[in-house]
């Protein structure tokens, strides 16, 4: 496995896996097909995908199997945080998904593990993220790391609006 920087050039690679992994995560039986769909439909196109690569803000970063499938990707955002988090200090690991099929081989981990290291790496302080309160695998995930619940938000996914739970870590220097 290997983690490398993504470029525009990437932009229709990480929107087919963008799109893959949505349907994967939040799919039936977790949620509607049409659900799914309208969201993916909506939010989810290389020119958004484009437009999140030329975003300053944003780093995208990719997970790669030997062959050099891509099998996984995160994106850090630079923004305020939540107002009920304490350390001002913090960016946001705005997405990090796996193909299914790689899920609990610890890719994942390598995955967060490099968000998290280069976080430190930049000056933060802390990190943050949004999680669906019905999905328990990636709380526990989070958990397991060190995250701890802050509060929450809702999120509009297709028609219904979604509570997720905020979580943050501190970054040991």
């Amino acid at each position: 496995m290997t983690i490398r920087l993504a470029t525009i050039s990437d932009s229709a690679a990480i929107t087919e896996l963008a799109i893959t992994t949505m349907r994967e995560a939040f799919g039936p039986p977790h949620n509607p097909v049409e659900l799914v769909e309208e969201y993916v439909q909506s939010a989810m196109s290389v020119p958004i995908m484009e437009a999140e690569l030329a975003d300053h803000r944003s780093t995208f970063f990719l997970l790669e199997s030997g062959d050099g499938e891509l099998v996984g990707y995160a994106k850090l955002r630079k923004h305020a945080p939540p107002r009920k988090m304490a350390d001002r200090n913090a960016i946001e690991i705005q997405r990090i998904y796996l193909l299914q099929n790689q899920i609990g081989q610890g890719q994942g981990r390598i995955l967060m593990q490099h968000c998290l290291d280069w976080s430190r790496n930049q000056g933060y302080t802390a990190v943050w993220l949004g999680v669906w309160e019905r999905n328990a695998r990636a709380m526990a995930f989070y958990e397991k790391i060190g995250f701890r619940k802050f509060g929450f938000h809702y999120f509009q996914f297709g028609t219904e609006r979604q509570r997720d739970f905020w979580l943050e870590k501190q970054l040991d220097n």
